[in-house]
């Protein structure tokens, strides 16, 4: 037999089961492309696709061969590979028409745990046995195994496969979607296999199925599925949706009724989507049949629209030989089908034939799409009117008493300890999906363990959830994540009305929810701080971040306005979206009025400006923010916070109740509060005896800000460096000096137009 150098494989062939011999040899052969051959040497056996070696290498006298599928020499192989030298290689062209693998037997190793999260997106060793098994048989698709074979052992990848046993035994087969793929929990051999369970091909993942000795679908019960924790209004809604075509469509015939054909499924990532239908499907007893958008897209014209009408054809065929309900699932709905107004050319061809396809399902058949996405918006609006995708289900953010029952069903069978209070961590879990509070349970599971010292069972106490909790954000918010300073009441001198105030409006609501519903009081939906200069406006609104417990939203001009018309706006509904989403919340706005100014009643008529009748960006992005506001009642839980120190520049609209309903002025602080202030700034600074902070407090520092303040307490410390660099404390002198270096920020007259306009607004001053 002809034997060739062995060498290792190209590069892009990696992972590939590519085995490339000479060109000659190839035609010689009368060999097809992609054929499936043995690559024997002296100590292992190599199954490969087979493929002449690229233009470039036609003189090439060696075989490259990529060894992601090895095996040990049969005894039918010893004879070849003692014939074999060193470093060489023979070639057997298997079978041009391989049987089917009907079962098979698997253990699986992670070779590479720094690389489970970077290769498969998520921990292998920590996720569901249904995700396992689907990433193994999108592995193991299309390759032909043996007994005694591993793949991916001499590869980078992070998993290594060893079959144990197969059905048929003693032969090369393919691994199919029909093949029934058993994990084993040891890598011993497993004893054969009884009935194949069908499943479907690399284009669907078959999630739940039935046995073939279940009764026949036709008189199949509903099954009795315990709903998702969180999810039981949304599993209610889509149960109700899928049950009528695919369990009662003879009654549903009876009635002369057209029933949805397609469900779509929208909500925030994380939420629980995937796993809501495919707990359905179990509970109906249907075949799943699951379409990654990417997978669709192929590299000519017309092969994208071919891949989704074969996947929509055998989903079909399964449905009316088997007689079984079906649901296709259609995974990321929005990457497959975007709007055709702003899509390319193949795009646009992929949403027309999905159309087509839809219209071409039999209302009254066994099979219903059911379509996810988390971006319901950006989908083809011809996909969303009756007749296609009839019903939409929406999943939200859970709510309080949502994600106690999820972190209950999350933390079931976990040893917890007995200081952790569920209620407490769902209070401060704001924002988190199911799959955030699953993360949080598990880093705090390895906060315990990485802390555990041994002797008694390990348990997880609150500390370790408290950590997490440092550690882990929500996934709505992680796109606009908002580091804050841990700022308290006591860090901000003075203002003791200010903060009661601020406190009835933005904690009370929270804290005092039940009372607050008792008493029919609805919680302010804005809160405008106004004041000089450097009179801790931004400050107050970091404390209210750091001890309300909601989530937290800035905006400011320099990331709001774009140069392209409509970015700006967008922007705005974007930031309210994410707010409702993760209610709740407090949107800030920094110096409001330069975001959303007063609108001038002459260009508004026409005139100035070129006549443009007010169209600017900015008015633009005040009417977007306007109808925000207003929409606000409906999304209990979000309060918008404004700073400013030119209250007069800000539009009349926004100063109406019901937008702003708590206008509180945050005056200069008085002498005590000054007192108080530079006791916070000179707490960790070494000041000698000689220094009365009570004296500097008073007429000296009159019409000074809080800002002011701290400028000369760090004035004070800078001369006392300046006199000596081994200085042990700040004396008096040094904090002279600073006064006549810092100068008030206050004046008589701005502090007259603080107090017009204080007066102007006062009764709604009040807390």
């Amino acid at each position: 037999m002809e034997s060739f150098v062995l060498a290792s494989a190209l590069p892009e062939d990696t992972s590939s089961t590519k085995a490339r011999i000479p060109a000659q040899e190839f035609a010689a052969r009368r060999l097809a492309i992609d054929q499936w051959g043995h690559l024997i040497t002296k100590n292992a056996v190599y199954h490969c696709r087979i493929w002449p070696h690229t233009q470039n290498q036609s003189s090439y006298s060696f075989c490259q061969v990529d060894d992601y599928i090895a095996r040990p020499l049969a005894p039918s192989e010893f004879g070849v590979a003692s014939e074999l030298g060193d470093g060489r290689c023979a070639l057997r062209a298997a079978s041009a028409r391989p049987p089917i693998l009907t079962s098979l037997a698997v253990f699986v190793t992670v070779q590479h745990n720094d690389a489970q999260f970077d290769e498969l997106g998520f921990v292998y060793t920590g996720a569901t046995a249904e995700t396992k098994r689907q990433v193994v048989r999108g592995i193991l698709m299309g390759l032909l195994l043996r007994t005694g074979c591993t793949v991916g052992e001499r590869s980078t990848g992070c998993l290594s496969i060893k079959i144990l046993h197969t059905e048929p035994q003693s032969t090369d087969a393919i691994f199919t979607s029909q093949t029934s793929l058993i994990l084993s929990s040891t890598p011993e051999i497993t004893p054969p296999i009884s009935k194949p369970i069908s499943t479907l091909d690399s284009g669907f993942q078959k999630l739940s199925f039935a046995d073939s000795s279940s009764p026949s679908p036709a008189t199949l019960p509903l099954k009795a599925e315990q709903p998702i924790p969180g999810l039981e209004k949304a599993y209610a809604s889509l149960l109700e949706v899928v049950t009528y075509p695919l369990l009662h469509s003879e009654l549903v015939a009876k009635m002369g009724i057209e029933v949805p054909k397609g469900v779509l499924l929208h909500g925030p990532p994380g939420v629980g989507k995937t796993l809501l239908v495919s707990t359905i499907a179990r509970a109906c007893g249907a075949k799943m049949f699951t379409i990654h958008g990417p997978e669709v897209y192929g590299a000519y014209i017309g092969e994208s629209e071919r891949q989704l009408r074969d996947k929509f054809a055998e989903a079909r065929e399964v449905a009316a030989k088997e007689n079984c309900p079906c649901i296709l699932f259609i995974d990321e709905l929005d990457a497959l089908t975007p709007h055709r107004t702003t899509s390319q050319q193949h795009e646009s061809r992929v949403v027309a034939q999905l159309l087509t396809l839809m219209d071409g399902i039999s209302s009254r058949g066994r099979l219903i799409v059911i379509g996810a996405t988390n971006r319901p918006n950006a989908i083809d609006p011809a996909l969303r009117r009756p007749g296609r995708f009839d019903r939409e289900v929406a999943i939200d953010v859970p709510s309080e008493e949502a994600r106690v029952v999820i972190l209950n069903g999350v933390l079931k069978g976990m040893p917890v300890g007995e200081d952790v209070d569920v209620g407490r961590l769902a209070r401060a879990t704001n924002g988190y999906v199911g799959a955030d509070l699953a993360a949080l349970c598990r880093e705090a599971a390895l906060h315990a363990v990485g802390n555990w010292r041994g002797g008694e069972s390990p348990t997880i106490p609150s500390a370790s959830f408290a950590h997490a909790l440092h550690t882990t954000s929500p996934s709505t918010l992680r796109t606009t994540s908002i580091s804050v300073d841990r700022v308290t009441w006591s860090d901000i001198g003075g203002l003791d009305e200010v903060k009661q105030k601020l406190q009835q409006a933005v904690e009370w609501p929270i804290i005092h929810r039940d009372t607050f519903a008792r008493l029919g009081l609805a919680a302010p939906r804005g809160v405008l701080l106004y004041g000089p200069p450097g009179c801790s406006k931004t400050t107050l609104v970091k404390v209210i971040a750091s001890t309300s417990g909601a989530s937290f939203h800035s905006v400011n001009g320099a990331a709001l306005y774009s140069p392209f018309v409509g970015d700006s706006e967008r922007e705005i509904r974007t930031t309210f979206a994410r707010a409702r989403a993760s209610a709740p919340s407090i949107i800030f706005f920094d110096e409001v009025d330069a975001i959303v100014g007063k609108r001038s009643l002459e260009k508004a008529s026409g005139g100035g400006s070129g006549g443009r009748g007010g169209d600017s960006v900015q008015e633009r992005v005040l009417s977007a923010l306007l109808n925000e506001m207003d929409g606000i009642e409906a999304a209990r839980g979000v309060l918008v916070v404004g700073a400013t120190n030119r209250p007069d520049m800000i539009d009349a609209a926004l100063m109406r109740p019901g937008r702003f309903d708590r206008i509180l002025y945050v005056p200069p602080p008085s002498q005590e509060a000054r007192h108080q202030i530079l006791k916070i700034y000179t707490k960790s600074m070494p000041v000698s005896p000689d220094v009365d902070l009570k004296i500097i407090s008073g007429e000296r520092t009159n019409r000074y800000t809080g800002a002011d303040l701290k400028a000369v307490c760090r004035e004070a410390a800078m001369e006392a460096l300046r006199e000596s660099m081994g200085v042990g404390v700040v004396q008096r002198k040094h904090f002279d000096a600073a006064l006549k270096a810092v100068t008030p920020t206050l004046s008589d007259e701005m502090l007259k137009q603080y107090e017009d306009f204080e007066k102007r607004f006062g009764s709604r001053t009040k807390g």
